[in-house]
């Protein structure tokens, strides 16, 4: 059986942010419902910390499903319960298949001229329709207005991580991760940058004097995006990111001591059309990077999609 990894998906980053912060007052449903066909140069799983690059191309299927509702109160005092689908089918290439259902509450509350948002979150993910891994993950997050335009949001991430079958016990373990944005608005356009502070307690393999690989990365990831309208109904989505990865302990290949150093870089361009106020169209393009000095880490991909959006 292939090794399979996490992988996350970009898809509707703005409106994903804006559902899972909610204005909607208690009982309202707020969501969004989103399908993307795709074809990617190089089916990989690796956001996480054992990349796996196939080689191989394939078309995809994107469906994503997220929903929100407060139970009680609204974004200044207020109960929230959040729920997500994420599925991706490939075409030939099913051992990549990936499946995530989470489920979450938050308390949001006003403090002064800063929001806070304290929540805890479950999710259960499948890769090639086998069981990978729960995660069960609590979050701390500031939100303060400098101006009607500008904004700084600080969030702490506690992520505890359970393999689903011995496989994958190398991955068993917590993550910390500490970020700080800074978001504009000029105009129309909605500009993002942010940085990215991570690091990792995992189980690790089994060391023995020929043979140990580490899951254990500390992580610093700068990420800059923006959101700008054209004429009319059209728009562009621009991001990019840049990840640096140490890994705390030595690799060790037949009896050689490697530590692993990973570099990867993303950028994605999208172009987008406002059907109505609720459903959204749009094309786009996704260039990956992983620069490793392990070469079975080491590729490049290139995604293409296309696909709808909907909010309710």
């Amino acid at each position: 059986m292939k090794n399979k990894n996490k992988y996350k998906t970009n898809l509707a980053i703005f409106a994903l942010s804006a559902l899972l912060s909610g204005s909607a007052m208690a009982g309202e449903w707020a969501g969004l419902v989103s399908a993307t066909l795709g074809h990617d140069d190089n089916v990989t799983l690796g956001d996480d910390s054992n990349v796996v690059a196939s080689d191989a191309k394939d078309n995809f299927l994107d469906i994503l499903g997220t929903a929100g509702r407060y139970l009680k109160g609204n974004k200044d005092d207020g109960i929230r319960l959040t729920g997500t689908l994420y599925n991706r089918e490939y075409n030939t290439e099913d051992a990549f298949n990936f499946l995530l259902v989470s489920g979450g509450l938050a308390y949001h509350k006003k403090f002064g001229s800063w929001h806070g948002r304290f929540g805890a979150k479950y999710g259960y993910l499948e890769f090639g329709g086998d069981p990978y891994e729960t995660v069960f993950t609590l979050s701390a997050e500031g939100r303060h207005k400098f101006t009607k335009k500008t904004e700084l949001r600080v969030r702490y991430r506690y992520s505890d991580i359970d393999a689903e079958s011995s496989q994958f016990n190398s991955l068993e373990g917590d993550r910390h991760q500490l970020r700080a944005q800074y978001r504009l608005k000029h105009g129309g356009n909605r500009y993002r940058l942010s940085y990215t502070f991570e690091t990792n307690d995992r189980n690790d393999s089994s060391r023995s004097a020929t043979s140990f690989s580490s899951s254990s990365p500390v992580r610093h990831t700068l990420r800059a995006n923006a959101k700008i309208p054209l004429n009319g109904k059209w728009g562009t989505v621009f991001d990019v990111r840049f990840r640096d990865s140490r890994y705390k302990d030595d690799n060790i290949v037949s009896g050689v001591s490697i530590r692993r150093n990973d570099d990867r870089f993303r950028a994605k361009a999208e172009l987008n059309y406002q059907i109505d106020r609720k459903t959204d169209v749009y094309v786009d393009y996704t260039h990956t990077n992983n620069d490793s000095n392990i070469s079975s880490s080491d590729y490049d991909r290139n995604e293409m999609t296309v696909g709808v959006n909907y909010l309710f």
